[in-house]
């Protein structure tokens, strides 16, 4: 594409900058209990993000190998829904993460800033769960992802807003784009797609977020709202999503409690609440990595009406190894 080449005459000019790394990565094994023919599975979750900074451009890439550790069909997740529209259709199962998500220039001057990519995030919805602070630590997505992050699939992003004060405005167009299959091949096609974002910071540490999206052909409508409370030990999050005539409502919380890391999700979608308990031992840890054993178990309510196909409490245990890393080099 024409927009990926004129993103790369920017990399000498950034040769020299200040680099930076961070990824996650779960070694997981999923036990169910409930339907007639439980899955016992191991996989992989996984992403990373890196890039480069130099006064005021930063050139960033993000990505995931799960296309290579989740398996077609996806990861066990029992009463999990993809729609075709988020990459499906999948039932009871987890899409895996495009091989390729981002590749951006952020432009800043002052209190604009302008967002180019080929591929990448339109401003639209709260950050997507395996970056958001309260949700990074759990080896599964929500059960609201259909609803939530199923539509976070852009290429030829064209962004721009402005800062001031405690106020961030952004709008931009880009192409619906969703991949199929293994999830390592883009789709491309015209701009059909537009969105603008409030986030509101009314104290250091609270960010509310407020956005309006229409997608593709169809003119798809996603609103979300979101506030968060994030410190360097416990972050929360209340993130509500509507999608064409569906709701989604998310409450998380994660705390880093020296070694210990507890943490607890609770949704509701489609009349039925899912919540999701979980807790990480890190066992090895400096200021760029942290090695832990962890485990989250999934509850789910109003399932007596599928107990032919779930059985009595279906339930679900992740077993998981988690390497989390983070570093910068001037």
């Amino acid at each position: 594409m024409k927009t990926l080449a004129a993103l790369f005459l920017f990399l000498p000019t950034l040769a020299f900058g200040q680099t930076f790394f961070d990824g996650a990565l779960f070694a997981t094994h999923v036990s169910e209990s409930g339907p007639a023919q439980p899955r016992n599975e191991f996989f992989s979750t996984n992403w990373f993000t890196a890039g480069v900074t130099r006064g005021s451009m930063t050139f960033r890439v993000r990505g995931s190998l799960e296309p290579l550790t989740i398996k077609r069909e996806g990861y066990p997740q029992l009463l999990q829904f993809v729609s075709r529209e988020s990459g499906g259709p999948l039932v009871d199962a987890m899409r895996a993460h495009d091989l390729l998500g981002e590749l951006a220039l952020d432009l800043h001057r002052g209190a604009l800033h302008v967002y180019l990519a080929p591929v990448g995030e339109p401003p639209l919805g709260a950050e997507p769960f395996e970056r958001r602070a309260s949700s990074a630590e759990f080896a599964e997505a929500p059960f609201s992802y259909d609803v939530s992050d199923g539509w976070r699939h852009a290429t030829r992003v064209i962004a721009a807003g402005v800062q001031s004060g405690v106020v961030q405005l952004d709008g931009g167009v880009f192409h619906e784009a969703v991949t199929f299959d293994r999830h390592t091949s883009l789709e491309d096609g015209p701009i059909d797609s537009w969105s603008a974002r409030a986030i509101i910071r009314p104290a250091p540490n609270v960010s509310v977020q407020l956005s309006h999206g229409s997608l593709g052909d169809e003119k798809e409508k996603v609103t979300s709202a979101s506030v968060s409370h994030t410190t360097s030990g416990v972050a929360l999050s209340a993130v509500w999503t509507r999608r064409a005539s569906l709701n989604a409502y998310t409450a998380e919380a994660t705390a880093h409690l020296g070694r210990h890391v507890p943490m607890l999700r609770a949704e509701r979608i489609a009349n039925r609440t899912h919540v999701t308990v979980g807790y990480i031992l890190d066992i090895l840890t400096n200021p760029r990595w942290r090695t832990g054993l962890g485990a989250n178990v999934d509850y789910h309510t109003q399932t007596k009406e599928l107990r032919g196909t779930y059985g009595h409490k279906p339930q679900s245990v992740y077993l998981f190894v988690r390497v989390r890393t983070t570093s910068s080099r001037g």
